[in-house]
């Protein structure tokens, strides 16, 4: 029996809402998580079957937190029968079962970024038009953008006054064509084909309104254009069991198309809505959030809330300035040395919060040279990582041997005599007898028109994907692991992995992080061994995990990441640095009048401190040699003078001693606690 005891009242109010339209007006800390998942375990114990119940949220890390902890409540089983899944993901589930609908063929592919931009490109050289990757980037944005906003690029706001969208436009007709040819769709497809398919389907769309018949999204804030129309698909309005979770204070990616009107404007969407507004903080001490609900009150256009704890009122907050960035990252890295050596206080209690990239630098050159260990969330994607686009495209073939970017991308890895010149011929004799990449191949083969050395690589790769396929066709799903370990040896992946990299160490990591994925498998449900594989290959599609950031969340390092980046998580110790007119706001955002999404995110990036917020800037950074002159950002005079204690720094080498000297009483205090924070602390 579920124990509604432990949640205070607004979040039981939320749980035990059963029919009809609610917004749950979720503040940073206020448990939001929780009221998801024990909202599901309430439903399925009123009676609700779980597959009827579907949870959305905006990362695959969201949903295997919700089903973890529903699985804890209902257990695993139970858990496993509701849709818990991103948005991307959950449109990805209706192609599978519906895209035939649209005129495509199963299975389709989910095309990367660097498949995206190599058709960008041969589109532009049919086109007789040069490009660089900036040009390419750009085009690729506008149509994504027009995409999720459900429109052509010539509708787009900006078709007005950007000079790009001419030939955005002519490259989006063919962009659009040219999936279409490869049976291909990319991520934003993932959401804007399953709307068109219950636009054009009512039948269809029923079947989806009959499944998911309670529908629960986190992050309502974040949502777009697309995904809203996704949501209003599969709900219907006049009877709508749709609960959305979020906080427009936190909304922060408008560059993705999202917009804090969304929340504003829910009830007005969903006639009748309820709301519930969960304002009790359970992350940070009350000065941090009264400094917070100050800065963020000078919004106009947003929902009334004021978050607060029972953590205790917290010490005022430090302000300090510095001559320089330079002076201002040294003093940084030494506070957190001293704190952490002092009081064995661990370096994953320390985050250093910045706005943009390129304020890591100089941080990161200070953290190395006090030999401090630390990670950057944001760095490379791990299915950026050649070896891991080796492995998919070789998947994919064996799913879909139609899948001709695969082909190119491997047919000659490792190198098998079939380089850019065979390639062409086999491109033109493909195009020339209207046959897939592959069929040319075979072609090829049969007639002998192949050179001898990639004859043989060629029949190497035929017959590996033609046994494969055949073996999958009766393989129960316990087998697939076998038929990829043979494969893979009869491609030669791990020859070509070990021979890619002139340091045996690291081409061996290479290897095991491929094993690692294949491992994976086991993990995934499915009838038989062809269906595992494609949910394995279209799941590894979809997951958005990083190296240097997720991956190694448990190790003992600072954190190094961008507010953006921050959002979810929350830190013992905050240092937010840069808080300087053109940074935080940024001149952008200055420029453009977009000054309530900065100081969103400023709201953002102060909540995610538990017991120590730290706010830093420096008077004057250096450009191209140049001195350039700081002013200190409007966000620090929105935090009332009693909750924070400016401070100017003059020099960072003085000792402690001098530094309290040069200060008030009251600073000398706030700076000695900030250095004697509890090490069991958390």
């Amino acid at each position: 029996m579920l124990d509604l005891s432990t949640l205070n009242p607004p979040q039981r109010q939320a749980v035990t809402h059963r029919e009809g339209p609610m917004l749950v007006l979720a503040g940073a800390g206020s448990g939001k998580t929780r009221v998801i998942t024990c909202r599901i375990a309430w439903l399925i114990e009123q009676g609700i079957r779980a597959e009827h119940i579907l949870a959305v949220s905006f990362t695959n890390k969201a949903a295997g937190e919700m089903r973890e902890r529903v699985g804890g409540l209902l257990g695993r089983t139970v858990s496993r029968q509701v849709h818990l899944s991103t948005f991307h993901a959950l449109g990805a589930t209706m192609l599978r079962e519906d895209i035939e609908a649209l005129g495509y063929q199963r299975p389709f592919v989910i095309l990367d970024e660097a498949d995206r931009f190599r058709i960008i490109r041969d589109i532009l050289r049919e086109l007789r038009v040069g490009g660089t990757r900036k040009t390419e980037a750009r085009i690729l944005a506008i149509i994504s953008r027009a995409k999720n906003a459900l429109c052509s690029p010539a509708e787009l706001p900006e078709a007005r006054y950007n000079p790009e969208m001419p030939r955005a436009q002519r490259v989006h007709t063919l962009y659009g064509q040219a999936l279409r040819n490869l049976n291909a769709v990319d991520f934003d497809d993932l959401l804007l084909l399953p709307v068109q398919l219950m636009r054009q389907r009512p039948d269809l769309r029923e079947k989806y309104r009959q499944r998911f018949r309670y529908v629960m999204v986190d992050e309502y804030q974040d949502t777009n254009a697309i995904q809203l129309a996704l949501l209003e698909e599969l709900v219907q309005r006049e009877r709508a069991n749709l609960v959305v979770v979020g906080d427009d204070d936190q909304s922060i990616y408008a560059f993705r198309g999202a917009v804090a009107g969304t929340i504003l404007e829910f009830d007005q969407r969903f006639p009748g809505a309820r709301v519930v507004t969960l304002d009790q903080n359970y992350r940070s001490v009350g000065t941090i959030l009264r400094a917070a609900n100050a800065v963020i009150s000078h919004n106009d256009q947003r929902r009334e809330k004021n978050l607060w704890s029972t953590l205790g009122a917290g010490d005022p907050i430090p302000s300090l300035e510095f001559p320089t960035d330079a002076e201002e990252a040294e003093w940084i890295v030494d506070r957190i040395r001293r704190v952490a050596e002092r009081d064995a206080r661990p370096w994953r209690h320390f985050a250093i919060l910045y706005r943009i990239n390129p304020q890591s630098r100089i941080l990161e050159e200070v953290l190395r040279s006090q030999r401090v260990p630390y990670r950057i969330i944001g760095g490379q994607s791990l299915f950026d990582r050649k070896e891991v686009k080796d492995l998919l495209a070789w998947l994919r073939l064996v799913l879909n041997p139609r899948d001709e970017l695969s082909l190119r991308r491997v047919i000659n890895v490792p190198p098998r005599g079939i380089g850019t010149t065979t390639l062409a011929a086999l491109d033109q004799r493909a195009r020339e007898d209207g046959l897939p990449l592959l069929d040319a191949v075979r072609a090829a083969l049969r007639d002998g028109s192949l050179p001898e050395r990639a004859r043989e690589g060629a029949t190497q790769v035929v017959q590996a994907l033609d046994e494969a396929r055949y073996a999958l066709r009766e393989a129960a799903a316990d087998g697939l692991e076998d038929i990829l370990d043979t494969f893979l040896m009869r491609v030669s992946l791990e020859k070509a992995i070990l021979q890619g990299d002139r340091n045996e160490k690291i081409a061996r990591i290479r290897w095991s992080i491929v094993q690692d994925l294949i491992g994976d498998l086991g993990r995934i449900d499915a009838p038989d061994a062809r269906a595992r594989l494609d949910r394995f290959v279209t799941d590894v599609s979809l997951d958005p995990r990083t190296d240097g950031g997720e991956e190694d969340a448990d190790a003992d390092a600072v954190t190094m990441l961008t507010i953006h980046s921050s959002k979810g998580l929350e830190f013992p110790l905050v240092f937010l640095c840069g808080m300087s007119e053109g940074l935080l706001p940024h001149q952008r955002a200055i420029d453009e009048h977009a000054v309530p999404e900065e100081r969103r995110l400023c709201y953002v990036g102060m909540t995610r401190a538990q017991e120590r917020l730290v706010l830093t800037r420096a008077r004057a950074t250096r450009r191209r040699n140049e001195r350039i002159a700081l002013r200190p950002s409007r966000f620090l005079d929105e935090i009332p003078p009693d909750l924070r204690i400016d401070r100017i720094v003059d020099s960072v080498g003085a000792s402690q001693a001098e530094r309290a000297e040069r200060t008030s009483r009251g600073l000398a205090e706030a700076l000695a606690r900030l250095d004697a924070i509890d090490p069991d602390a958390s």
